[in-house]
């Protein structure tokens, strides 16, 4: 009879640990936001130099901005001026922890 291995993989025995996940989905939403607009900065062939002429800033804020975690700190605004910058609609938005049960997975359809 053949035995059946179950592997973990490091991310799956690091969401065990519940600070690890709690942290891990603390920061999603940000990383996923980040992953985003460098999609976007990509697609139009635009360095960080590129953007930050497009609004009227220099580099090094946009690079503090977009590595590791830099949109966390970013305010509101100024993320709304990179997405309109990289032609994205950038939409802030706060619902109950019960509206976004029933909205997230309609959102995330569409994107």
């Amino acid at each position: 009879m053949k035995r059946k291995h179950n592997f973990k993989t490091i991310s799956d025995r690091e969401m065990e640990n519940p600070d690890f996940r709690k942290r891990f989905e603390e920061t999603w939403p940000a990383f996923q936001l980040e992953v985003r607009l460098l999609k976007a900065l990509e697609s139009k062939h635009w360095s960080y130099s590129d953007l930050a002429r497009v609004m009227g800033t220099q580099k090094s804020g946009i690079s503090r901005d977009l590595k590791s975690g830099g949109l966390r700190s970013a305010s509101i605004a100024r993320v709304a001026k990179m997405a309109e910058a990289l032609g994205l609609l950038f939409f802030p938005l706060c619902i109950s922890a019960r509206e976004a049960k029933r909205f997230l997975p309609l959102i995330k359809r569409h994107a």
